[in-house]
């Protein structure tokens, strides 16, 4: 389970939220990530697996290369996340995207 400063550090970490962002309309490789962000690839590992651990993305596939490699490919769990401030305390929500939806894109890239 997230706590409210692994949710601030994610928050406050620009690539963090850059690779979080981009993962929300797009399913990407590591490699794709640092590529687009133009970051050190060990860096977007780094930033990946963080994400992952705190349910933020989530691998979706793995792709076997030429080489026999196995390229990971990510996609973003997260819809919405609101943070506020009241009255001293900093509380937040996510909103994550609910299978049903991950459902319907699947259903939208085959009918594609």
């Amino acid at each position: 389970m997230e706590t409210d400063d692994d949710i601030t550090a994610v928050l406050a970490d620009r690539y963090t939220r850059e690779i979080l962002t981009i993962l929300t309309n797009e399913e990407l490789s590591s490699q794709q990530i640092a590529s687009k962000l133009d970051m050190p690839t060990s860096t977007a590992y780094r930033k990946i697996k963080n994400l992952e651990e705190l349910n933020l993305i989530k691998k979706t596939k793995v792709i076997r290369t030429v080489e026999g490699l196995g390229e990971s490919y990510y996609k973003s769990l997260v819809s919405e996340i609101n943070v506020n401030f009241k009255d001293g305390k900093m509380t937040y929500s996510i909103v994550r995207i609910k299978m049903d939806d991950k459902i319907v894109r699947l259903w939208q890239k085959f009918k594609d």
